[in-house]
């Protein structure tokens, strides 16, 4: 396998949000794991021939314990971030300490974090990967990943606190970012009512309402957002090629 690159790597979800409940502080809403994320390139023969290419490598997952890794090959996390995935885009946005590398390309890869931005897939995205977590919802099932302490959590208050926590958090992530163009990852005015969502606070109904209305926010931001409807594709490739080229120079 050729050897990689990490060119940016640091925490990501719970942690990044300011929302992380530690499994030895509650006995059954700790079931957060330590998350992080990695952006990685590989020499230039990876790209510029067959022998180096393998589509197994644009994603790799690491779970050691309860420390969770996910890293994307940078072409992955460019189409990724073009398309405004919510896990993604919002990595470009962490606290500055909340990043433990950051290569000379990762730097400019923040620095140009604004190309990726397009009110139109911003709202596809966002909306898209709340209506799939307000779903899973609705429907109260046991999932595959959940371990015991989230059936447990399912089955006490009929819905996954933790599932609905990323919805409400993901539309308003949304709603802010057509209103400033800026991605509001750490939560901070609203981390009360996110973990009081988290540790199951609020009834279904009263979530489903909310949620509803976070919709509609998102609607009407959009309508009256500035950002760009469109991101460049030229300029986003023309920044791929620099990241690689700096990568393997």
């Amino acid at each position: 396998m050729l050897k990689k690159k990490i060119i940016l790597s640091g925490y990501r979800d719970s942690i990044a949000h300011n929302l992380h409940i530690p499994r030895e502080k509650d006995d059954l809403f700790g079931i957060d794991d330590v998350d992080f994320m990695e952006f990685y390139s590989f020499p230039i023969e990876y790209y510029l021939s067959l022998e180096g290419y393998n589509r197994n490598w644009e994603v790799e997952e690491e779970k050691h314990a309860q420390t969770d890794i996910v890293g994307y090959e940078i072409r992955k996390a460019f189409y990724l971030l073009q398309n405004c995935n919510p896990n993604v885009m919002l990595f470009l946005y962490n606290k500055p300490e909340y990043y433990q590398h950051i290569s000379r390309s990762g730097e400019l890869l923040l620095k140009n974090r604004e190309l990726f931005i397009s009110k139109r897939r911003i709202k596809e995205a966002f909306v898209g990967y709340a209506n799939d977590q307000l779903n899973r919802l609705i429907h109260g099932a046991f999932r595959g990943y959940m371990g015991e302490k989230r059936k447990r959590i399912v089955k006490e208050y009929g819905y996954d606190t933790k599932n609905a926590t990323t919805l409400i958090r993901l539309l308003r992530q949304g709603r802010e970012f057509l209103d400033i163009g800026e991605l509001k990852v750490y939560r901070d005015d609203d981390r009360k009512l996110l973990l009081d969502v988290k540790m199951g606070k609020y009834s279904l109904d009263k979530l489903q309402k909310m949620a509803k209305e976070e919709f509609l926010k998102v609607e009407e931001s959009y309508k009256n957002s500035k950002l760009p409807m469109e991101n460049n594709k030229s300029k986003i490739n023309n920044l791929l090629v620099k990241i690689i080229r700096i990568e393997n120079s």
